[in-house]
């Protein structure tokens, strides 16, 4: 027995020269605590944050925009449209007439007898061949959702100028007045 102690003690001393021993160090696995790499983590966590808070926004804009065109998809939203653009194309007629047509001042009368509807015109016609431009001179006004439009027909120096003025911004518009006949 002693000579198996032996042995495993001269087995002992033969390994311990492989041993190869260092000193123990304890190193952080996050960057907040060691302080190697901090900048880069705070970055990337930074980056993750500004990313995520961008698509938040992104959906909740995608949903507001979605119900905006829903609530414009309606039949009567569909409805209320049509019928604007068909009282501002009736505004439009009612304004080439006056300043191109007719003279200012022409009235008319609807009388509806047997049911038969009849228009006449109570005042003439402005004179054929006169060259100073097409009737006489008129000025009008119309509102129409806070936007107001105002219009100046000047025979003496044929031109017709419109005054449009609403919320968003106002524009002035000068047409030769004979340049638009054929």
């Amino acid at each position: 027995m002693k000579g198996v102690s032996i042995l495993i003690f001269i087995g002992c001393v033969g390994w311990s020269t492989f041993v190869v021993g260092a000193e123990l160090t304890h190193k952080w696995k996050s960057p907040s605590f060691s302080g190697v790499g901090t900048s880069a983590h705070f970055l990337t966590i930074e980056n993750q944050e500004f990313t995520r808070k961008a698509e938040i926004k992104a959906k909740r804009e995608s949903e507001a925009a979605k119900k905006i065109s829903a609530a414009k998809n309606t039949n009567y939203a569909k409805f209320i449209d049509n019928l604007e653009s068909r009282i501002f194309a009736e505004f439009s007629k009612q304004l080439t007439d006056n300043l191109f047509g007719e003279s200012c001042g022409t009235t008319y009368t609807t009388e509806t007898i047997d049911g038969v509807v009849t228009t006449t015109q109570n005042t003439m016609n402005p004179e054929i061949g006169n060259t100073d431009g097409v009737g006489s001179n008129c000025t009008g006004t119309y509102t129409f959702n806070d936007t107001t439009v105002t219009y100046t027909k000047d025979v003496t120096n044929d031109t017709v100028i419109l005054d449009i003025a609403g919320p968003d911004g106002s524009q002035v518009i000068t047409l030769p007045l004979n340049d638009f006949q054929f």
